[in-house]
């Protein structure tokens, strides 16, 4: 009725005025926008990134900025004044609207809860003038819709609550329909609105249990009870969180700055990489790039500084990111000729001995019975010499594991880029490379160690590379 809505609607107008009012006075891109302005530009672009949080709040600023007109070219540096092509205060504005909408849903949650009138302006006025909530609010974050999908799913709740004697009416379905689906956004914008989850679950357990106690009810219905909320508390919000990585593949289909972060053969797949211009298989004397297979695994890298501990010699590391430090020259072992340029091709193949030349700073990748930085178990892997000079600590057997297209090792006669799985064994030491996700110290740039396993794991993933990137100009 009139009366009760009436200070809802005053309410949200309030809020409004908290969260509206010169919204764009400060023209710089302030805190984390530096972030998710940079991710919806992602969107907009279609460029493929990696981010830890899932992709729904990072997706709706995206479409936030379609409707504001941005055309997504703004680099969103952090403290930059904002161009005249970015409509700032649009996206603001829309983002804003998400936490004006908490205002009035906090006053509804409150009578729903059976709060008396004072009860309710007490607790619509903490969250209208909660200074936290309003300045947040106010930006291009993803904290408005995290906190507005929050509060959201404890209305729903609420209200199903009150239709608890009513089971199965068209009403309980609706409510309980409606609170699976505000988890499944909750936790699509980020993985911290899995507390309100936790307490819609610890509400359901409550309920189920008072339930299974009461004798009066037919085991059929207390069976339904629980099929009814396994699917639309559990199913339902799999199923949007997992239709928004659906979508976030979907839109982010060319190559980007987070090409790095995933395997060789999806990056294969995004629109404007390169991989198409590589050569199939792999040669001595060819230039190519080396993916860890291992989760979260990196490309091969090595750089100018030098080991703080163990034999100080030149770091080598895994690094999440594209540039020329990742590139290797496979070179014959010191015991045979250079390779010939103007020769006959030699195409590598499973017990090959090779050396990896690193290109940016003719050193060797070389191993000793130094222990690793972190691994201790382990032996360090290091770079040492330079294309004339080196030992027999810079040789490497080749051994291939598989091929994804060619299928067991004995069908595979030549390593061929991104699809040849491979590992390498030291042949002086006999220990395996591997790169499995331990973080160097600031010293090493916080990249992954690589080292290499005294240990032979065939299943270990983390001691599995392919060839992602490739060049051979013959």
């Amino acid at each position: 009725d009139i009366i009760e809505n009436l200070p809802a609607a005053i309410y949200t107008l309030l809020s409004c005025w908290t969260r509206f009012y010169q919204i764009g006075k400060n023209n710089h891109v302030v805190w984390d926008e530096a972030h998710f302005g940079k991710f919806g530009s992602y969107y907009l672009r279609r460029e493929f990134y990696f981010d830890v949080h899932p992709p729904l709040g990072k997706m709706i600023v995206g479409l936030v900025g379609l409707l504001s007109g941005y055309n997504g070219h703004f680099e969103f540096k952090s403290g930059d004044q904002y161009t005249d092509e970015v409509p700032y205060v649009a996206m603001r504005v829309m983002l804003a609207t998400f936490g004006v909408l908490m205002v009035p849903l906090a006053w509804y949650t409150s009578r729903e809860l059976g709060f008396s009138r004072r009860a309710s302006h007490l607790t619509t006025i903490m969250v209208l003038c909660d200074v936290a909530w309003l300045c947040i609010s106010r930006f291009i974050l993803l904290d408005s819709m995290l906190l507005f999908f929050t509060v959201l799913t404890v209305f729903c709740l609420t209200k199903f609550h009150s239709e608890r004697h009513d089971p199965f009416s068209p009403d309980w379905w609706i409510w309980l329909t409606f609170t699976g689906g505000s988890i499944g956004c909750v936790a699509s914008v980020k993985w911290v609105g899995l507390f309100v989850t936790a307490l819609v679950g610890l509400y359901t357990i409550e309920d189920l249990w008072e339930k299974f106690g009461d004798l009066r009810m037919r085991k059929r219905d207390y069976v339904n009870h629980w099929i009814a909320r396994i699917a639309m508390l559990m199913v339902l919000p799999l199923c949007i969180y997992m239709m928004s990585f659906k979508l976030h593949f979907l839109i982010l289909n060319h190559s980007g700055p987070g090409d790095a972060q995933m395997s060789s053969l999806f990056q294969a797949n995004l629109e404007g990489n390169d991989f198409s211009k590589n050569p199939l298989e792999i040669a001595f004397g060819s230039k190519i790039t080396l993916k860890n297979m291992g989760f979260g695994g990196g490309l091969l890298h090595s750089h100018t500084q030098t080991y703080p501990v163990g034999s100080q010699q030149q770091q080598v590391t895994c690094y999440h990111y594209k540039d020329d430090n990742n590139h290797w020259r496979v070179e014959k072992p010191w015991s045979q000729p250079r390779v010939n340029d103007e020769g006959e091709i030699e195409y590598l193949k499973d017990g090959d001995i090779i050396r990896l030349l690193h290109t940016s700073t003719n050193k060797n990748l070389h191993s000793h019975t130094v222990s690793a930085p972190l691994t201790k178990l382990n032996n360090e892997v290091s770079g040492y010499g330079n294309e004339t000079a080196g030992d027999q600590g810079d040789h490497w057997l080749v051994e291939v594991v598989d091929d994804m297209v060619l299928g067991k090792k004995q069908h595979v006669s030549r390593v061929r880029s991104l699809t040849t799985k491979l590992r390498f064994r030291h042949v002086q030491l006999g220990c395996y490379l591997v790169a499995p996700n331990s973080i160097l110290p600031p010293w090493g740039f916080k990249q992954i160690e690589v080292s290499c396993d005294k240990e032979n794991n065939p299943g270990d993933p983390h001691s599995h590379w392919n060839v992602e990137s490739h060049w051979n100009g013959r």
